[in-house]
């Protein structure tokens, strides 16, 4: 199989080596590829302390991961991203596990189980990987069944009891079927501290068990097929938020969150209602089928077909305070089948290509109940705490076919192509309902009655809305609905561009690429249907080019590139304002923004056992055109405000020393350093939504026994202690800090047999 051909090609024998990847759905030399990527092997992971797709920002530069109120991941590469909590709004950095799409960040969670390497691929990906991968995507590779019998396990603890433990057996049940099964388990681990109950409660702990199994098989020579079926249950404590700053939205807010002190500069101190403490219980389980049948000797067809089920329930507490706020009770659940088929040539010759063509349906309901007793609406409007909830459902249906060519036109200049037609169709039901009990209900019939007499003296009362009824109000005539909104679009992303090998270890490129992401529904508490109103699908013309250079007898690797985007329509979490509420939540598109910057990246093994990577990204973002509401209420021009989640400097770099203490024992050393100057969490350049810039720092060591068979390391993550934190996002009423892990330590072993 092609996978297995790469599996054994990524492993290097001398100085920084050859690494095989698929960013073009084809096996190629990362050093032959004219695209921004950056690829770690499952040795590079673990060594670095890489567990989950949200740790990949620790190596990774221009990466950054935000925590967000349902706890569902916001990823951005290079300034690209898109903060939404739903469960069903698309990424702007998508996630793949062997080409298989992860179509939402609630659906990353098994990602990086028993990986072989990933590749992070920087850019608009829109040709090959489809819309919503507008920033890049990040495409994990799992280990595959192997020839002979295999088996390992990991296990760590931490300092603050963290427990995790994984493990895997692999070999053949037959001369044509081979398998491999893969789990992990983590439990422990509470490292956030309750600011009014220090000594009493905790929060952190973590309950996660994941699986997956791999079946190859190889009837014929011509045919591979490959299930991979997984699954997860996390019951693990969502992060508590660290209250920073009150806004009160329609007047003075109650008196037990008036009295509430902001927290310290202190990574472990937050808070959270004990009454209604936070909880996780998340479920998932997937099957993929992957089908490689080769037509002839140059020509393949691939099939892939996916189907992934996931759902949620959630006790949240995001407010940061230990009164009630703004706390929810959230139920979710996404269901999503995708087919991908396509054919290729066997890239043998001077002219490759691909086409194909995929499909993707998903439903998703999503469902909160909301308690805000001590919130300024309560405290001012006489609005019944309690006593409202909302929902959105959404059906998405998305259809596209592509193409992807490349060229050798003169030995060493190859032109190349590609284009992908998409239409999407996304159905939308929504409102804000009455819980049951009558409260919410008969506070909006109040509202719509004053408000539509306000306009019209003579108009008759509001009906009675009935318990249990929407409560949301038409933006037009002022009475209780339901909303239903449809976004029906299409688009044709595409790229171009020249790689010319100028030399047999110096590759040049330049690419320009247009690319998309899909529209989106707000998914919120809503007293007007104004602000439901979708955004549009965005759009990035992307302008790249660089070089990959190897030196030194491929003791080194320097890559170095430049690239210049226009966003159109850039989709982001702003703010309106309700006449009854205040400032809300609500998203919207900004007409014009660009970023431009530059990224360098050397590899180096300069003595035998010393590998040094250091990686750095300079990006500068912008606001070009753009007049909104700000989160202080009142319009404002944001022209030349910067993009959110997008430091200016982002470095990362690792050393890592292995040398032999004696036949079969060798010792290691090594550490890993990270840096991202400051940004903001929203468009708005409020002083509390600044993220400072900070620096962390991991150290590793320990023995290898048995050409590394067994390994055993001692490891100490953010050794200096670095207070930081990766989102500010502003409640109602209250502003949080979602705080970075403080210093921990730990030991870890591995065994392979």
């Amino acid at each position: 199989m092609a996978q297995d051909e790469a599996a054994s090609a990524a492993q290097p024998t001398a100085g920084v080596g050859e690494i095989i990847v698929t960013a073009q759905k084809r096996s190629e030399s990362l050093n032959k590829v004219g695209l921004t990527i950056q690829a770690l092997s499952s040795d590079d992971l673990v060594k670095q302390g890489v567990n989950s797709v949200s740790d990949l920002a620790k190596v990774i530069p221009a990466l950054t991961v935000a925590n967000s109120i349902y706890n569902t991941p916001v990823y951005t590469l290079r300034g690209v991203g898109f903060y939404e909590n739903s469960l069903a709004a698309y990424p702007a950095v998508s996630v793949y596990v062997d080409e298989v799409p992860m179509p939402f960040p609630a659906l990353v969670g098994t990602a990086a189980l028993d990986v072989e390497r990933v590749e992070v691929l920087k850019g608009p990906q829109g040709t090959l990987f489809g819309q919503n991968a507008t920033g890049g995507a990040i495409n994990y590779i799992a280990a595959k069944p192997t020839a002979d019998f295999k088996a390992g396990v990991n296990a760590s603890i931490d300092s603050f009891g963290e427990v995790d433990a994984s493990g895997f057996v692999s070999g053949p049940i037959s001369d044509t079927l081979r398998v491999r099964v893969a789990a992990k388990t983590a439990q422990g681990g509470a490292w956030q501290k309750s600011q009014t109950r220090p000594d009493d409660d905790k929060l952190g702990d973590k309950e996660l068990y994941m699986g997956r199994v791999l079946l190859d098989w190889t009837p014929t020579d011509r045919l591979s097929v490959s299930l991979n079926v997984n699954g997860m249950i996390d019951k693990s404590d969502p992060q508590a938020g660290q209250y920073i700053a009150l806004f009160p939205q329609v007047g003075p807010v109650g008196a037990g969150l008036a009295a509430t002190p902001f927290a310290p500069s202190k990574p472990r101190t937050a808070d959270w209602n004990p009454n209604r403490r936070p909880k996780g219980d998340d479920r998932q389980w997937q099957a993929a089928l992957r089908a490689d049948y080769e037509l002839s000797d140059s020509l393949k067809l691939t099939s892939i077909t996916s189907y992934v089920d996931f759902s949620r329930k959630q006790v949240n507490d995001p407010d940061g305070v230990a009164v009630e706020s703004l706390e929810f009770l959230f139920d979710g659940s996404l269901k999503s089948f995708s087919q991908e088929l396509r054919i290729a040539s066997n890239g043998s010759g001077p002219f490759s290509w691909i086409v194909g063509g995929n499909f993707e349906h998903t439903t998703s309901k999503e469902f909160a109940d909301q308690y805000a007793g001590q919130s300024s609406v309560v405290a001012n409007l006489g609005f019944p705490a309690n006593t409202n909830t909302f929902f959105l459902n959404s059906q998405i249906d998305n259809y596209a076919v592509f193409a992807n060519a490349d060229y050798e036109i003169l030995p060493g200049l190859t032109v190349k192509g590609g284009v992908r037609y998409t239409k999407s169709q996304r159905d939308a039901q929504t409102c804000t309902r009455d819980a049951g009990n009558g409260g919410a209900a008969a506070f909006f019939t109040a509202v719509s009655t004053q408000v539509r007499q306000a306009i019209d003296p003579t108009a008759a009362p509001t009906p009675a809305i009935p318990v249990g009824g929407c409560v949301t109000l038409d933006e037009a005539t002022f009475l209780p609905t339901l909303y239903e909104g449809s976004l029906d679009q299409d688009n044709v992303s595409w790229r171009g561009g020249i790689d010319y090998q100028a030399l047999p270890e110096l590759l040049l490129y330049a690419n320009v690429s247009k690319g998309y992401k899909a529209g989106s529904f707000l998914f919120t508490n809503a007293s007007s249907t104004a602000q439901f109103a979708p955004v549009t699908q965005e759009s990035v013309l992307a302008f790249e080019g660089g070089f990959k250079a190897s030196m030194l007898d491929r003791r080194m690797q320097f890559n170095l590139a430049g690239f210049y985007y226009k966003y159109t329509d850039k989709q982001i979490r702003g703010k309106r304002i309700d006449p009854v509420f205040g400032v809300l939540d609500a998203l919207v598109n900004v007409p014009k923004s660009s970023l431009m910057g530059v990224e360098a990246e050397i590899m180096a093994e300069p003595v035998d056992g010393l590998n040094l990577r250091l990686g750095g990204t300079y990006v500068d973002t912008r606001i070009d055109e753009y007049t909104g509401v700000g989160f202080n209420g009142g319009v404002q021009d944001f022209e030349g405000n910067p993009i959110p989640f997008a430091p200016k400097l982002s470095v990362n770099g690792s050393a890592d020393y292995e040398f032999a203490l004696s036949e079969g024992v060798s010792a290691f050393l090594g550490g890993t350093a990270t840096h991202n100057s400051s940004t903001y969490s929203v468009i708005d350049t409020v002083p509390t939504a600044k993220l400072k810039d900070y620096t962390l720092v991991d150290l590793r060591a320990g023995l290898s026994f048995s050409d590394d068979a067994y390994r055993l390391t001692v490891f100490a993550n953010n050794v200096t202690n670095e207070y930081y934190y990766t989102n500010a996002p502003i409640l109602y009423d209250t502003q949080v800090r979602y705080t970075g892990r403080p210093a921990s330590y730990g030991v870890a072993l591995a065994a392979r047999f």
